[in-house]
């Protein structure tokens, strides 16, 4: 039997006086009304109320259980209140994992527009590209930038694309000469990011999905904003995605080798926890950040 129920027909009839006004009132009939009352008064091991033909009185265990019905009921309606504003106003302290050349950059402007529409959100955000388990270290939110998500223990959802690029200065193409296929990579000055799932197999589908370059390892890093500034110097060649390089691409400081060569895309993903029990301040920030790239980049890969 649904006690909840059961406790809230007592409660009525119980202020109400009468098993017919009470069901009207719900739309039930009176017989199901009676029913349900002399149910919950078998589980319960008493007697509730006495009833005669003329009139419905309590006894004295149900005028002390009607007490306790208004109590817990009044209580639950109390935190539905809560939980309804909760949903509807993005409060509380909102914990962010992201890789660090993405957080100092665009993810920084996205999340500066989420707080403004939501001023009374904080934010504690954690910016480093290595790997962080988010429930261990007690994160709410992670983003993640990669070309597979091998991770099935999050909840996932895709935020955007971008393209990885294959950058050099045209300094470096004066004095190494021009690349006129990807091959030519092999003897070339490489930079590798170390956090990349492909590392110095660059996946270069040149002659089909399968036909990775492997290049000179010539600097590691884990970071790509420090291979950017190499690579603006004119010192080698490195694999940069969007977010780091759009700038310099569009003003013509770095060049692209090889665009029309197929590539995976390096996809934004945003990973929370549990299926369970998720705040409204983390879905509400996955949408909004959604909303907010499909409007600044309104192609699907940037």
């Amino acid at each position: 039997m649904d006690k909840l129920q059961a406790m809230q027909l007592f409660r009525r009839v119980a202020e109400l006086g009468s098993f017919r006004r009470a069901a009207d009132e719900l739309d039930l009939s009176a017989s199901y009304v009676s029913r349900r009352i002399g149910q919950l008064e078998q589980e319960l091991g008493g007697r509730l109320m006495t009833r005669t033909t003329r009139q419905l009185a309590l006894t004295e265990t149900g005028a002390a259980y009607l007490e306790h019905c208004r109590k817990l009921l009044d209580e639950l309606a109390q935190a539905e209140d809560m939980v309804a504003h909760s949903t509807a106003h993005v409060t509380g302290r909102l914990r962010i994992n992201a890789p660090l050349t993405l957080g100092v950059g665009e993810l920084a402007e996205g999340l500066a527009d989420f707080m403004a529409d939501w001023p009374a959100l904080r934010l504690d955000v954690d910016l480093k590209d290595e790997y962080v388990d988010l429930a261990a270290a007690n994160y709410d939110l992670g983003f993640r930038v990669t070309t597979a998500l091998n991770d099935s223990s999050y909840v996932a959802r895709h935020i955007h694309d971008y393209r990885l690029h294959i950058c050099c200065a045209p300094a470096y193409l004066e004095r190494h000469g021009p690349l006129r296929e990807p091959t030519d990579l092999t003897r070339q000055r490489c930079f590798i990011y170390s956090h990349a799932l492909f590392g110095s197999r660059w996946p270069l589908r040149h002659a089909g999905p399968h036909s990775d370059i492997e290049v000179p390892n010539w600097v590691r890093t884990n970071n790509t904003l420090f291979m950017r500034s190499l690579i603006l110097r004119g010192l080698g060649i490195g694999i940069l995605p969007t977010f780091v390089c759009r700038e310099e691409l569009a003003s013509g400081a770095l060049v692209e080798l090889f665009p029309d060569i197929e590539r995976p895309s390096l996809a934004l993903f945003a990973i929370y926890p549990s299926r369970q029990l998720v705040a409204p301040r983390v879905t509400r920030c996955i949408e909004h950040l959604k909303h907010w790239y499909a409007q600044r980049y309104p192609t699907p890969a940037a």
